[in-house]
């Protein structure tokens, strides 16, 4: 058998295929049709020219098989088989009874609606060979098939390369001149946007019957009209066209690859939106015009591989907008342990960013004005430039009221929030930027404010509420305020809306102020919170404020649980469990916590509410350190369209709890790319923070706090920097205003404690302990400092009864770090130090590395006169950066 012989009609069978005929020649095989004995169907058989049977040549057709094996979709060409043998390599495929796009469009005449439709079938499936890691290469309409049901399948991916594979291109540009992208046209690295461009190639010449470059014969012409030039106005050769369309075609169309859509699923979405609009036969239609391609040589096939060859190029990351997580800050003052990001009901509000991170089209329309003025203006005013992501910041509601409790205020608010951040959610090509984002930089809605929150999250809009009640009724001012300018740099109303709503319901309220919404940005809009009873919502309501206002606590999360089972399925209350239960995890670490949030996550998943359900499941499989499967979830989050900001963000989380600071710090700089932002800036902080450089974490951290001087997190962060680096008054002063900002804050009053107990001023530091230990009986860590602060002062008594409180409030069979830490201190405070070098032996095997266990090592060792151990562990401690004050 040698398929590559002048005499191949004379091979008869490839296994238990029949062979039938030849079908098609390409540069690396030749094409059969054949019947599969076995299940008595008809396929199309793929093989590998004798010539070519070399070592190099059979890998590239084994990596091709691959490839295509990963893909199983109704708009792809399928694979059904691989043969070797050590003559032959064979790909067994499906067969198409059809003809090619560019002959079916020779031969028919075809409605736009029609051939929107394939286009976004061709997106579709180009979005599955993109989410395998594939690009084609060679995208056209002589590659897309179109079979004897009307529907269009992309084939000859015999040029495509896996992500995995590292091979590069050499010595030649792959593809078809006519229809590759400008980085391809200049032998650059390519990934999936590569293939975005040749789609746009093909969607012009299939909506305009015309090349965007201009058609010629001239390849070195056309190629060089690829690379420098701007494609031609859409308006010159169809007029008919509506904006929305033309739009997608200039992004599509972009010399920069970062300009062009953040994902083939979102492009896939836009064309089917494109198509429901303009739909108006359900198939072919004899009043639109033939499509003119480019004048090529007509190759009649009707093979699924034509021209074939493989080469290489990488797939990138898909997407540009920021995803806006952070991570909830330390317990403790110096520990590092894993944190979760995203906290509170920041994760529910801004998960909509993983369905659609880029540009908003909106619903088509044809208005015979704006026509007629497309078609006097012509080219000239048609902006090729595509539309960026619009970030919105949804301001925390303001409410004046007569005669109204503060409770029903609460409320009413909340409705009112939970409502507008629901509705950002679902707008296409919007982004909401985080609930828990906006509370860290700014609390009130004065001008100069909002102009700082604008600044400080880069938002393009912000909507600002207020609401002014009687007892019975409000009155709500909905304001959409956009950032205009050639630097964004001031603010205008583009829209108002005023409603009525009574308070005795606050679902209505909710369903009244989205409404409204959906109105301003004309969309429709679909609510989960009609679906759920006005007690589990006001319920909801109120949990989700006082958690706001002063943290997790096992009564919280009883009373959630306590909320009906279909209630429950809502995103935004799933995800307050979330929050809440492992709030209590980390700073318990009790794995009931766990369990029950397993069993409450596996009860819950509803149509619709994917998304969030999978950023809530990852968190928890980072907390119990399943890291395995927390990676097949960010795998899952990413082929629901994930930007690739929000993938490094989730990565890098991951990275943090591997302790691997390193790589958490690039992920995070490689999300800053998409987006500056106060809140990113201190990502990286944090990060470097974390890693113990501190030098490094200072740098990012000054240039958040200069874009917003009132970020909380912040200065949270300069703080701990500074009690490390002992500089106590520095840090002094930023946990006051992180104390300004929450007085309750349990973490910021023991580190503001620790500032004034190295500054020796022993009964402010024992009243902050005291605050702190009230909040929290149950911490051993604020007994143990209240002890410290007692001891310093030279109040031995005292010191040694709040030592043993310590040691008897520790349970039994608490192994963890901290707790261990807290321990080995306060027995060698006892002076029981055979127990005390102990559990430091048993720290020191657990985290030897951790800053926070040299300390105590060299504090115990000091207690027991090992001096020899404590100088070691002392010196240790200043090497990595703790400062000399520690030790005074």
């Amino acid at each position: 058998m040698n398929p590559g012989t002048p005499h191949s009609k004379e091979l008869s069978h490839i296994e238990h295929y029949e062979i039938i005929d030849c079908i098609g020649r390409g540069g690396m095989g030749i094409v059969y049709r054949a019947r599969d004995t076995t299940l008595n169907r008809h396929v199309a058989i793929k093989c590998l020219r004798s010539e070519l049977c070399e070592q190099h040549s059979r890998e590239r057709f084994k990596r091709e098989a691959l490839l295509l094996a990963k893909l199983n979709h109704p708009y792809i060409v399928q694979i059904y088989d691989f043969i070797e043998t050590p003559e032959q390599l064979a790909l067994v495929m499906e067969l198409v009874d059809g003809r090619n796009l560019k002959l079916h469009l020779r031969e028919h005449i075809c409605s736009l609606s029609q051939r929107l439709l394939w286009l976004t079938q061709i997106a579709q499936g180009l979005a599955v060979a993109h989410d395998a890691g594939i690009i084609h290469r060679d995208l056209k309409a002589e590659n897309i098939l179109i079979n004897s049901r009307g529907d269009a399948k992309i084939s000859d991916l015999g040029i495509a390369k896996s992500q995995d594979f590292n091979a590069t291109l050499t010595e030649h540009v792959a593809g078809s001149y006519s229809s590759m992208s400008p980085e391809q046209a200049m032998g650059e690295e390519l990934d999936f946007r590569s293939d975005l461009f040749s789609f746009g190639i093909m969607a012009y010449q299939l909506l305009c019957n015309a090349h965007p470059f201009g058609d010629t014969d001239n390849k070195l012409q056309l190629m060089q009209r690829i690379i420098s030039h701007p494609a031609i106005s859409p308006s010159k050769h169809n007029p008919s066209l509506t904006n929305d369309i033309s739009e997608l075609l200039g992004q599509l169309l972009s010399k920069n690859p970062a300009s062009r859509p953040a994902n083939t699923h979102w492009l896939a979405a836009q064309l089917e939106k494109l198509t429901q609009s303009e739909f108006n036969s359900p198939g072919c239609a004899d009043d639109t015009q033939t499509l003119s391609l480019p004048k090529q040589q007509v190759q009649s096939t009707t093979s699924v591989i034509s021209n074939s060859g493989i080469s290489s190029s990488g797939l990138g990351n898909p997407g540009l907008s920021n995803s806006g997580f952070f991570s909830r800050e330390k317990n403790s003052t110096l520990e590092h342990p894993t944190f979760r990001e995203n906290s509170g009901m920041q994760k529910a509000f801004s998960y909509k960013q993983t369905i659609s991170n880029y540009i908003r089209v909106n619903s088509v329309t044809v208005i015979l004005a704006s026509l007629t003025l497309l078609m006097l203006l012509g080219a000239g005013l048609w902006h090729w430039q595509p539309k960026q992501p619009h970030y919105v910041a949804v301001l925390p509601p303001t409410l004046l009221s007569v005669d109204m409790q503060s409770s029903q205020q609460a409320l009413v608010k909340g409705a009112v929030y939970d409502a507008i951040q629901q509705s950002i959610i679902q707008l296409d090509g919007y982004y909401l930027i985080p609930q828990n984002e906006i509370a860290d930089i700014s609390t009130t809605n004065t001008r100069d404010s909002v102009e700082a929150l604008r600044s400080a999250t880069a938002a393009d809009e912000l909507i600002t509420t207020e609401i002014q009640c009687k007892v019975e009724a409000c009155n709500i001012t909905l304001s959409r305020l956009t950032a205009e300018g050639k630097e964004k740099a001031r603010l205008r109303v583009q829209s108002t809306k005023t409603v009525d709503v009574l308070t005795d319901n606050y679902v209505s309220v909710a369903t009244t102020v989205q409404n409204s919404i959906a109105g301003m940005y004309s969309e429709i809009l679909s609510t989960g919170i009609t679906k759920i009873n006005e007690q589990d919502y006001a319920t909801f309501l109120t949990i989700n404020n006082e958690y706001r206002e002063k943290g997790a606590s096992q009564r919280l999360l009883d009373q959630l649980g306590k909320i009906k089972q279909e209630s429950k399925k809502l995103p935004a209350i799933q995800t307050l469990y979330t929050d809440i239960a492992l709030d209590l995890h980390n700073a318990t670490k009790n794995q009931d916590y766990l369990l029950e949030l397993e069993k409450y996550l596996g009860s819950n998943l509803t149509r619709g509410g994917e998304v969030a359900y999978l950023y809530n499941y990852f968190y928890f499989l980072i907390a119990k350190n399943d890291f395995e499967n927390g990676e097949k979830t960010i795998e899952k989050i990413r082929h629901l369209n994930a930007s690739s900001s929000s993938i490094y963000e989730l990565q890098a989380y991951e990275m943090i709890a591997k302790r691997d600071f390193q790589s958490a710090t690039e992920l995070y700089k490689k999300s800053l790319e998409s987006k500056r932002t106060a809140n990113s800036l201190f990502l990286i902080a944090k990060s470097y923070w974390y890693s113990g450089n501190n030098a490094n974490a200072a740098i990012y951290l000054n240039e958040s706090l200069a874009m917003s001087p009132n970020y909380y997190k912040g200065h949270n962060l300069l703080g701990l920097i500074s009690l490390v680096n002992g500089d106590t008054e520095l840090a002094a002063n930023s946990f006051k205003q992180v104390l300004m900002r929450k007085p309750d804050d349990i973490t910021n009053l023991n580190n503001l404690g620790l500032c004034y107990l190295l500054m020796k001023q022993y009964g402010e530091a024992f009243e902050l302990f005291d605050r702190a230990s009230r909040l929290a009986p149950k911490d051993t860590l604020y007994l143990l400092n209240k002890a410290d602060a007692k001891n310093l002062a030279g109040e031995a008594v005292e010191s040694q009864m709040l030592y043993q409180k310590t040691l008897d409030l520790m349970e039994i069979d608490d192994k963890n770090n901290i707790t261990q830490r807290n321990k080995a201190q306060a027995l060698a405070h006892l002076h029981q130090f055979s127990e005390a070098l102990t559990t430091l032996k048993n720290i020191e095997k657990n985290d030897p590395q951790n800053i926070e266990t040299i300390y105590t090592a060299a504090l115990v060792h000091t207690l027991a006169k090992n001096n020899a151990s404590a100088i070691l562990n002392i010196s240790t401690a200043l090497k990595n950066g703790m400062n000399k004050v520690w030790f005074s």
